[in-house]
């Protein structure tokens, strides 16, 4: 990422020895996702958001054009990894049993990873711009399409339940994975993989 330098900040004390600091396009979205989550989107400004970078203002303006810019990215970078992870399982020639598997740890592992992200997902998607609500809306529906044809190739292989409506239970699916970024913490006792190893059991239990 490219790095600039900032201007001279005050200090707490009002005089004029300032810091010169540092910031990167990663770190400003990464500061976003910690105010939208903390404060929503509608509530948050951009003040907000560069009190948490440790910059000033016009520091973010040199990054961005605005708040809603900052929701965009935040959700791009939610999506973007799990898309390609998704595809590279389906292109795969694993067995069904192998690819929901990994399917499952991927989601649970994005869900984590990038939790703040996530709930800002959730929760303020509405307020995307109409393209960048469109192209989220179109890698959702990719994301069910892929999912309907693990859940398809696990019926052929004998692994899935015949009497299954593979559309509902895509959504059953993905709702739940996508859910863990609102209720895990890190100081939970289970680690990514242990709750991936869980979704497991249950969907052995429910559905395989």
């Amino acid at each position: 990422m490219a790095r600039i330098d900032l201007s001279r900040d005050t200090s707490p004390e009002g005089s004029s020895v300032g810091r010169s600091r540092a910031i990167d396009t990663q770190a400003l979205v990464a500061a976003a996702a910690k105010v939208f989550e903390r404060r929503g989107y509608a509530d948050a400004t951009l003040d907000d958001i560069a009190a948490e970078a440790g910059v000033s203002k016009p520091t973010v303006y040199q990054y961005v054009p605005s708040k809603q810019r900052l929701l965009e990215i935040i959700v791009e970078q939610a999506i973007y990894p799990l898309r390609d992870g998704i595809e590279q399982i389906l292109e795969s020639d694993k067995t069904a049993g192998e690819k929901l598997t990994a399917y499952v740890h991927l989601h649970v592992n994005a869900a984590i990873r990038y939790q703040p992200y996530y709930v800002v997902l959730m929760a303020d998607q509405h307020q995307l711009s109409p393209q960048g609500l469109r192209s989220y809306q179109s890698w959702a529906r990719q994301v069910n399409h892929a999912t309907e044809q693990l859940l398809q190739q696990g019926i052929n292989e004998g692994l899935v339940r015949t009497d299954i409506d593979v559309p509902v239970i895509t959504n059953l699916l993905n709702s739940a994975l996508i859910s863990i970024a609102r209720w895990y913490r890190p100081a939970d006792r289970l680690k990514p993989t242990q709750v991936a190893d869980q979704v497991m059991t249950l969907l052995h239990g429910l559905l395989i």
